[in-house]
């Protein structure tokens, strides 16, 4: 069943055509039924992943929706998902949740079932259905609260054994959306939640994307807005007396467009103070080696970065970024391994207020500033307590609280306009919007510590199973070869790999029983040949099927008419090229096979 007018709803391309050409048809928020024709591109979308899986040298398995919660309480990811995950207790009072992904199950099955190092490698994967609880599903099946996944699962006794997993799974990766015709990007990108160490994602700019991701130049370097480094401008601080500050009563109010226009001040003169905690005791290093990004410290703000025997005292760090930015997690992280950000109560605790925290009066905590402060001479802080905020706060204020606990750097994500570095030379940063098709991961001990997934190495010694993990939304396959080239008039598939159908036979009229038989034969025929075919056979008027073919997109139209029938030719459309051939009924079979390609 096709539409004329699309639901109100349906804010992006692919979601306003898959309703429309019958694809889909909405349940409930962010849940969908998938229709014949959109069942058979999703099926052959997965067949070209199992495809490429098998190649690659995996296997197949199929595991639970439902898990035990101790599972994911044993990893610590059952309070790091919260509210997104669905979950519920059974009959017998036992918790369980609706599988968001399955590192932890496939982590069981592997404890239970591989003990030496003989057994390894090994890669599994599963196309299965996932539940998340999304506060705010949009974006039709791109962003739906089940969606169907490949998942894979790589275990290893060696972090070279997983390196060449990582690679052969990035081919298949690569030859899969060459396959679905899809122009993907490949994005360094940061394992959040996941864990681990290495993360790319493989994705297609779009403006249907929720992705924000940075392009460095022209170039192919492409990273997510939270990786992307910026070059420093080497600023000074804008130079203002301290303690000029007034205290501002701003009851309910901590947000920074709140707090703007409460105190009527634009985003960029409010400062942002986000408090982590660290993972342990201190930093792995120093402050002032944060990897690769640029940070250093401000030959004025006091004496400098502090030791790192004075960091080992601070069990906290706060970050300070403008109001219109947003503090990256992956920078705080390269200073703070495994820095994450602080409950309510622990901010509470620290003599500060959640929602409105700030730098002045913070005792024994590092600040890490975002050097764009520093063009402020005057911004709006938190005051530590609740329903209050400092306007009139200045460097010097900064300084004279933190007694020399402070790192200037790049702490936050990367915006458009800003610039970064590529092959030696300053390039600008162009921000894009994505959508992520896939992303893989180099896990490694994150879930087999924790649950035990142990095996004997070759000296006999019992050690964790190095993990990498690698996923693909299989609906978003089908949407995203819809975003990347369809109008409002209808579908344009990437490749006839995914269309629902290779070839479309239009017959304007139903009531020539010669063209019907015709029509028929062309049929059978094609079909046996191999393709996957669909005749229009319906009886309705010759404007409606042309119409309702456009929308499908179907990539070959054979269209027979009376009048085609009289001279024995047959029009062929090539959607992909947009040209038309007429020629005789009897070439229609031999050009087919060609416009496929």
């Amino acid at each position: 069943p096709t539409l004329k007018e699309t639901p109100g709803d349906a804010e992006i391309l692919s979601h306003r055509l898959m309703l429309r050409a019958g694809l889909i048809r909405k349940l409930a928020s962010g849940t969908y039924s998938y229709l014949p024709l959109g069942l058979k591109a999703l099926k052959k979308a997965e067949a070209i992943v199992r495809e490429e899986m098998n190649r690659a040298g995996a296997l197949e398995v199929l595991l639970p929706a439902i898990h035990p919660a101790d599972l994911w309480k044993a990893t610590g990811r059952y309070d790091i998902l919260g509210d997104d995950m669905i979950h519920f207790k059974d009959r017998h009072g036992k918790a369980n949740v609706l599988g968001p992904t399955h590192e932890e199950v496939i982590t069981d099955l592997a404890r239970c079932e591989i003990h030496s190092y003989k057994q390894l490698p090994i890669t599994l994967y599963q196309i299965q259905t996932k539940f998340r609880d999304e506060m705010r599903p949009r974006s039709g099946v791109i962003r739906s609260r089940e969606f169907i996944m490949k998942d894979a699962y790589s275990f290893h006794v060696t972090s070279e054994s997983l390196d060449a997993t990582y690679q052969k799974m990035k081919e298949a990766y690569e030859r899969i959306f060459k396959r679905c015709g899809l122009d993907y990007y490949l994005v360094e990108a940061d394992p959040g939640a996941m864990g681990g160490s290495g993360s790319q994602e493989f994705v297609l700019f779009s403006n249907a994307g929720e992705d924000r991701v940075i392009q460095y130049g022209e170039s192919k370097y492409v990273v997510s807005a939270e990786m992307a480094f910026r070059k420093l401008k080497g600023l000074k601080p804008a130079t203002a007396q301290a303690g000029g500050y007034a205290e501002k009563h701003t009851p309910d109010v901590s947000s920074v467009e709140a707090v703007g226009a409460f105190l009527k001040a634009k985003p960029n003169k409010i400062v942002k103070t986000m408090i982590y905690q660290l993972a342990g005791a201190g930093p792995v290093s120093s402050v002032g080696s944060a990897g690769p990004g640029p940070v250093s410290s401000v030959g004025s703000a006091g004496p400098g970065p502090v030791s790192a025997s004075d960091l080992v005292r601070c069990s906290f760090v706060a970050v300070l970024v403008r109001g219109d930015h947003e503090v990256s997690d992956h920078k705080v992280r390269r200073q703070f391994p495994g820095a994450a950000l602080a409950t309510a109560e622990a901010i509470d605790g620290l003599g500060s207020a959640f929602g409105f925290s700030g730098p002045i009066g913070l005792k024994n905590i590092q600040l890490l500033v975002d050097e764009d402060i520093l063009e402020q001479p005057k911004f709006i802080v938190g005051a530590n307590k609740r329903d209050y905020h400092l306007a009139g706060v200045t460097w010097a204020d900064v300084e004279a609280s933190a007694k020399g606990r402070i790192t200037v750097g790049d702490f936050r994500q990367a915006i458009d306009g800003d610039e970064g570095e590529y092959e030696g030379k300053t390039v600008p940063l162009r921000l894009k919007t994505a959508i992520e098709l896939g992303h893989i991961f180099k896990l490694g001990t994150r879930y087999t510590k924790p649950l035990r997934a142990h095996v004997l190495d070759e000296k006999g010694k019992e050690q964790p199973m190095i993990m990498g993990c690698y996923g693909i939304g299989v609906n978003r396959i089908i949407a995203s070869s819809i975003e990347q080239h369809s109008t409002e008039k209808g579908i344009r598939w990437t490749s006839p790999s995914i269309s629902p159908y290779d070839v479309l036979i239009l017959t304007t009229s139903t009531q020539d029983p010669e063209l019907n038989k015709i029509s028929e034969k062309m049929h059978a025929d094609f079909t046996a040949a191999g393709f996957d075919v669909l005749w229009d056979d319906r009886e309705a008027s010759a404007g409606i099927k042309f119409n309702d073919a456009d929308l499908l997109g179907i990539p070959i139209r054979v269209v027979l008419g009376p009048k085609g029938l009289k001279s024995g030719v047959a029009e062929v459309k090539d959607l992909k090229r947009d040209k038309v051939h007429e020629i005789p009924l009897s070439e229609v079979r031999t050009l087919i096979p060609q416009l496929l390609k």
